[in-house]
């Protein structure tokens, strides 16, 4: 058979044209939604922040010892990754034969940026990895893995070359900035420094602090931590870049799955939610708030009304079912707390205790509620991703000027963090006068918690063993039993995850597994 294009219609004159190009650049764009699609165990468990309290999780992403090349999520992560770099290779092709136009220079420098972050996340999670930065036309059918240290470098030169022509802000929010790749540059300086194996050194640490400052470009935290996932305010002024998730956008195609993990358990069809306590809170996160952290409050959802959603649409008219108190201001107030509403009148008082932590509590604790979504007939939101705000920024900064020898500094910008979190009137008794690792650490499990970024940062600073170990009660059970769930093959620890099973099948030639799971 011979094909016949009755349409006329090639790639070449589609994208010839601005706006047929500007439909490739949205399609790059739409490609990080593939990534994040899923819900988020790959991000998110198997940290010290929250365990495995449901089947549906996965038991080697949970406590590693059953984690192996089989693993669809993590063959997901992979091939998603590699789709996306193919369409931003694409556009990067096709940048040379469209028509010249004014945003040109500043589009490809979007696409530097997309295709950067993505090899970043392959090289965090999979070690060496293969560097593809043509578009593929042909079938290729062996592949070698480059080393980790030239993919840092591939990265930060296309970072670089990306900060030099992109403008400080876009008309359309969402699409990537200058500081928003200096902040991605900021953290990929940040974690070589720690992978001396791979090219890190101590200037790297000193270059991460810079780049954080300039993305965080003199604006202070001027919204409380509740503003910053307020329902229907995901276009606020701390959110560098996110992932789009407009109404009209998702009624036919995958909205993300981040709602669903956190539970409590919401089967109810009234207003349309579905969750599950698959990914519980551990005590460690629980309890590592200060009582004058409002950042509890902001992540957590302390009461819980009927119907779910109720809290988001009408809380002024939704029975309150349960209040979960834990400071020690909120446990001495709760007869007035119950009096100041009457639809408070039959609400359950469920304090603070280890009923919390416990993983068969299927409704009764504190869910984290930062994605929370409506999917009403009428009404249908769901919550953007944020991929870099600048509260993280300063903790980024922070953590590199530590890093770097300058502790002063880092407190100075960990204590902005901090001051942001306080109650009204307490931010003088926020701050911290000393500083380190451990330190740092807990400020980004408050402030970032849920946010898909704890198990790269255990990964980064060498704590992902020290602290699963004694906050994960599924990895503490297992060292309590004698066994090891790090350790893989050839005495190898689990700390990247396995190349998948399908990409070493595919490849013609010997393509190399991680030690880990030969």
């Amino acid at each position: 058979m011979e094909e016949e294009n009755l349409g006329n219609t090639t790639a070449e004159n589609y994208y010839g044209s601005q706006a047929g190009y500007e439909g490739l650049i949205n399609a790059a764009y739409a490609t990080l939604r593939d990534v994040y699609q899923p819900t988020p165990y790959i991000f998110c468990a198997g940290t010290d922040l929250f365990f495995s309290a449901h089947t549906e999780v996965p038991l080697g992403l949970a406590s590693y010892q059953t984690l192996t090349p089989g693993n669809s999520q993590v063959e997901y992560l992979f091939q998603k990754l590699y789709q996306s770099i193919q369409i931003t290779n694409m556009a990067l092709e096709y940048a040379n034969e469209t028509e010249p136009f004014t945003e040109l220079g500043t589009r490809i420098a979007e696409l530097k940026t997309l295709r950067a972050y993505y090899y970043f996340l392959l090289v965090q999670n999979f070690g060496d990895v293969t560097l593809v930065t043509d578009l593929v036309k042909e079938p290729i059918v062996t592949f070698d893995r480059d080393p980790a240290s030239e993919v840092y470098e591939f990265i930060i030169n296309e970072l670089n070359a990306a900060i030099a022509v992109l403008p400080d802000s876009q008309s359309d929010f969402g699409r990537v900035t200058k500081r928003v790749a200096q902040h991605i540059l900021a953290k990929v300086y940040l974690t070589r420094g720690y992978d001396t194996e791979n090219g890190g050194t101590a200037a790297d640490f000193a270059e991460a602090a810079n780049l954080a400052d300039a993305a965080i470009d003199g604006q202070g935290l001027n919204l409380s931590f509740e503003e910053l996932f307020a329902y229907q305010n995901d276009n606020n002024e701390e959110v560098l870049w996110s992932i789009q998730y407009a109404d009209g956008s998702t009624r036919n195609s995958p909205a993300h799955n981040w709602d669903y993990a956190w539970g409590p358990l919401v089967q109810g069809s009234d207003d349309g939610v579905n969750k599950k306590n698959a990914l519980h809170p551990t005590e460690y996160l629980f309890t590592l708030f200060e009582d004058n952290d409002t950042r509890f409050e902001g992540t957590f959802l302390n009461i819980k009304t009927s119907p779910y959603t109720g809290y988001l649409l009408n809380p002024e008219n939704s029975p309150v079912n349960y209040y979960y108190p834990r400071t020690a201001a909120q446990l001495t107030d709760t007869v007035a707390w119950r009096a100041a509403s009457p639809m408070r009148s039959e609400t359950i008082i469920s304090p603070i205790d280890p009923h919390w932590w416990d993983g068969l509590n299927q409704t009764d604790y504190p869910a984290l509620k930062k994605f929370d979504r409506v999917q009403l007939p009428d009404i249908r939101y769901t919550h953007d991703l944020y991929l870099a705000r600048l509260g993280e920024t300063y903790l980024i900064a922070a953590e590199a000027y530590f890093q770097a020898g300058n502790a002063g500094v880092a407190m100075d910008r960990l204590n902005v963090v901090r001051r942001r979190a306080a109650a009204p009137g307490m931010e003088a008794a926020m701050e911290v006068s000393s500083i380190d690792l451990d330190l740092i650490l807990d400020e980004r499990a408050r402030e970032l918690a849920g946010e898909g970024f704890r198990w790269l940062d255990l990964k980064r600073t060498g704590k992902l063993m020290e602290y699963t170990k004694d906050r994960n009660p599924d990895i503490e059970a297992l060292y309590n039993m004698g066994t090891d769930p790090f350790m893989g093959a050839n005495n190898e620890y689990k700390i990247l995850r396995p190349i998948p099973l399908s990409a070493i099948s595919l490849d013609a030639g010997d393509y190399p597994q991680n030690p880990a799971y030969q």
